[in-house]
């Protein structure tokens, strides 16, 4: 709790409502790539006259924005009468409210103030999460089912793993009986190697040939632990929406995915297994992709949160 209302909140009956407010432990996510005919930009110059045209609209928007500035100023100057409000406590699957035990004193100089609302015991699926074409490191990740009354609120969450502190987390909001997933940092006796086996392009020598572009590559996983591991490896290959480009997965060169599609991110594939101590497990993707030998094609993420980097051409 912090606050800077300009008076202290001294020996104060203190009710909370999980009504909604706003780290390198976690393991990358792979967005979806989409393979497609590279179409170089199109540079062109506005006519002096099209870029003046709009400046004395534009000037007389700037003033009509200021003076709606000003009269909100004038509004908030004002002063307001204050009312006295009763809290009421609410439970339901998305919100409740929490009376804090006895009296709490808040000052008002922003210092925060920690209290205790709630506190429970999970038995937490454990499991190590790879992302091998990303970062060549395995992520412990640690999943339990949420069985309290009240919700989880959306926030930052401090993790800690065998009495350290290890970084932070997120949380989205989670009602009761959803599931939560956070990652507590690398697995440092998980042993990650990922590398190309092959390539192959073949460069057309006549008008109409087509062009191929063979990848193979192999994930190779070692366990240094004591104690049998869940793993978990994610891999990608490109999709395409164009009838002239293919791509096909080399099933002879390829080990069979658990999951051939994560959730709706396509392209997207999943293989979980167990690891005994001081066992390792190979992984093998390979895919080729065919499209008209005059054309170039790009690879683009396809969607991703966030800018989207540029499409670049296939070297």
């Amino acid at each position: 709790l912090r606050q800077r209302t300009g008076e202290d909140w001294a020996d104060v009956a203190l009710t909370l409502s999980t009504t909604r407010s706003a780290g390198g432990t976690q393991a990358p996510e792979l967005t979806p790539v989409q393979v497609m005919f590279f179409e170089p930009p199109v540079l062109y110059e506005a006519r002096p006259m099209a870029r003046a045209a709009p400046a004395p609209m534009a000037a007389a928007r700037a003033r009509v924005e200021a003076d709606a500035i000003a009269e909100q100023s004038q509004k908030a100057a004002a002063p307001v009468a204050a009312e006295a409000q009763t809290a009421q406590i609410e439970a339901g699957a998305y919100q409740a409210s929490f009376q804090v035990p006895g009296r709490v004193t808040v000052p008002q100089d922003g210092s925060s103030k920690t209290v205790l609302l709630s506190q429970a015991k999970a038995e937490p699926a454990l499991a190590a999460r790879i992302v091998p074409e990303l970062e060549e490191k395995a992520y412990l990740e640690a999943s339990f089912v949420h069985e309290e009354a009240a919700p989880l609120l959306p926030g930052i969450v401090a993790l800690h793993r065998d009495g350290s502190f290890i970084g932070r987390g997120r949380i989205g909001l989670v009602a009761p009986g959803d599931k939560v997933a956070l990652g507590f940092g690398a697995d440092d006796k998980l042993k990650v190697t990922r590398a190309p086996v092959r390539r192959r392009e073949n460069e057309p020598n006549w008008l109409g040939q087509t062009r191929t572009d063979l990848r193979e590559f192999r994930t190779v996983v070692k366990s240094l632990h004591a104690q049998p591991v869940k793993v978990t490896v994610t891999e990608r290959i490109p999709y395409s929406e164009s009838s002239a480009i293919t791509v096909e997965s080399l099933p002879a060169q390829t080990t069979p995915p658990t999951e051939k599609q994560v959730g709706d991110k396509r392209g997207v594939s999943a293989w979980t297994f167990d690891l005994a101590p001081g066992a390792e497990k190979e992984i093998k993707v390979a895919y080729r992709i065919k499209w008209p030998g005059d054309r170039e094609v790009t690879y683009a993420p396809q969607p991703g949160p966030g800018p989207q980097p540029m499409p670049r051409p296939l070297n």
